[in-house]
């Protein structure tokens, strides 16, 4: 422990559904958490800017405005929260983790006795020919800017990949007056008819299929075109994007547009929980690396991983685990209370239902496992760094065999997002260039600072 450091008995990172559900609940116990958020209102990305909401719920639906009542027990909690907070650095030791948390311009350092990650996911990396041009951008970046700032396009978009957000951003458009022009989906349609002959699973996720269904309905009346099992995406243009070519049952076409706004599901975000050196696994079914994490939520000593940063399961299930992770930190810390240890097994057994629920999602919007091999060799795989797929081939046939190798070779992952949008592309190419496991094959070494920090804001200290 720094002998600068500040002092607390439990810290939360990140105030989402997830981080605020543990929030409350620990408070409810008498407990004062410290929060780090990166955001300036409480609510993380589903809920963002719900504590004064720019768009009407008729836009949003009623899955936003349901975040109100956890806002609302936040904001009244005794909860030490720090808004516009970020945590660059974190490290194990034997009296809990330090932290490098820079607040309002400044750098402090923290010593947490008990730590509850709940950092949530982010979009996942999937690169096509044309994805670094002006004009193409994340369904989510665009969500935030309708959250924060009310903001739709000016001319109706294209709507391109796989996942729910793909027809939930779309029938918000279509609710704020702007539909996209064109949604294109990379799920088979026959997809959806062998999902849902899964009736176990379509069962318990029968709120998400009538859900979706509903959207797709109210955007083909609009006349919105849909079309499902898209197997190439490009997009071209000079300056920025003006059209995109896509394959579909067998024929190239073409669709001019300014906008192209692309989702392709979404991951755990990495960096902090690699940072602390905490065991990663390969989830074949979400197709990404996941925290190893116990039946408590536990993924290391004192470190308790809770919502969509231990695997996605979405918004009401991270409100569960962030409960459940709350309760782990109390009886850890010598807190016993027999009415608490009632509320495990109730919680325990609706988060395996949501997640066997949510299962059905990642088979309904499964990505095609040689989508990057079948990408042409100038597609950039590190936008940042603009390396290309067929450079990686070339330090692969050199004797890359590992990710930290190929960024010692070709500078993949050391820009500014640091390996977040290439680092799983990088896994997936050398599990099949070498046919080994993506397990197998890891993921990048993650350093300090994960998050930008200039020399200035280092060097000044509260």
């Amino acid at each position: 422990m720094k002998p600068d450091a500040l002092a607390a008995e439990i810290v939360i990172i990140g105030a989402g559904p997830a981080g605020m559900a543990a929030a409350v609940r620990l408070a409810s116990a008498g407990r004062r958490p410290v929060v780090f958020d990166m955001n300036a209102t409480p609510g993380g990305q589903i809920y963002r800017q719900l504590s004064a909401p720019q768009v009407s719920d008729t836009v949003m639906g009623k899955d936003y405005m349901r975040g109100r009542e956890l806002i609302e027990a936040f904001t009244h909690a005794d909860i030490d929260y720090r808004p516009g907070s970020r945590v660059w650095w974190a490290d194990n030791n034997t009296s809990g983790t330090t932290l490098g948390v820079l607040e309002k311009g400044q750098t402090q350092h923290w010593q947490a006795r008990q730590l509850i990650l709940a950092g949530g996911a982010m979009e996942r990396g999937w690169p096509f020919r044309g994805w670094q041009l002006p004009g193409v951008m994340n369904a989510g970046a665009a969500q935030i800017l309708l959250k924060q700032g009310a903001l739709i396009p000016s001319s109706p978009p294209v709507l391109a990949g796989s996942g729910p957000l793909l027809y939930l951003l779309a029938w918000q458009y279509l609710r704020a007056g702007t539909p996209p022009s064109l949604i294109l989906d990379v799920a088979p349609a026959k997809r959806y008819g062998e999902v849902i002959r899964q009736s176990r699973r379509a069962w318990f996720g029968r709120s998400y299929l009538l859900k979706g269904a509903r959207m797709i309905a109210a955007l083909r009346r609009a006349g919105v075109p849909i079309h499902q099992g898209i197997t190439a995406l490009e997009a071209y243009g000079d300056e920025a994007v003006e059209s995109i070519r896509y394959h579909h049952r067998g024929q190239w076409k073409t669709h001019s547009t300014e906008l192209l706004l692309t989702h392709f599901g979404v991951t755990p975000e990495p960096q902090l929980a690699r940072s602390l050196g905490l065991e990663h696994v390969w989830h074949a079914s979400q197709q990404s690396f996941v925290p190893q994490r116990d039946d408590s939520l536990a993924a290391g000593t004192n470190v308790w991983i809770a919502g969509d940063g231990g695997g996605i399961g979405g918004a009401i299930n991270a409100e569960r685990e962030g409960q459940l992770a709350a309760l782990a930190v109390l009886g850890k810390i010598g807190e016993v209370d027999p009415a608490w240890q009632q509320e495990m097994p109730a919680l325990l057994k609706a988060r395996r239902r949501d997640l066997e629920a949510r299962s059905l999602l990642e088979s309904l919007f499964r990505l095609p496992e040689d989508w990057l091999d079948g990408q042409p060799e100038d597609t950039l795989v590190c936008r940042c760094e603009s390396v290309s797929r067929g450079e990686l081939d070339l330090a692969i046939a050199q004797g890359g065999a590992g990710p930290n190798q190929l960024k010692a070779f070709t500078r993949c992952g050391m820009g500014p997002c640091q390996g977040r949008q290439c680092g799983e592309s990088v896994t997936r190419l050398l599990a099949q260039r070498l046919d080994w496991t993506p397990e197998a094959v890891g993921y990048y070494h993650i350093r300090p600072p994960v998050h930008s920090i200039t020399l200035g804001e280092l060097a000044t200290k509260e």
